[in-house]
């Protein structure tokens, strides 16, 4: 899972379908007119778009969460939550259990 690509396919596969689908379309009309094999193609990029979309609000919604949950965590523990765990990394180590 690369981040970076898949927001970045969510930018250019829109783009690229705008550039192919016509591209494809004006072949489709020089090669067979009245055969419109180029539906297939619109699908085809419409589900690719779709996909990366979902990828990237994906990513997003879930970089949101992680975000949230870290002020959420910092907000509430904080500097008093780091001086308990240093605390705490300092203290003695308890006894071993008798066995």
């Amino acid at each position: 899972m690369n981040p970076f690509k898949d927001l970045s396919d969510a930018i250019t596969l829109p783009l690229t379908a705008l550039w192919v689908i016509p591209l494809c379309a004006f072949v489709d009309w020089m090669t067979s007119p009245g055969h419109w094999w180029v539906q297939w193609v619109v699908f085809g990029m419409g589900i690719a778009v779709l996909c990366a979309w979902a990828r990237a609000i994906k990513l997003l919604l879930i970089g949101g969460l992680l975000a949230g949950l870290g002020a959420f965590a910092y907000r509430h523990r904080g500097d008093a939550g780091r001086a308990r765990i240093a605390q705490w990394l300092q203290a003695t180590p308890p006894p071993p259990p008798h066995g």
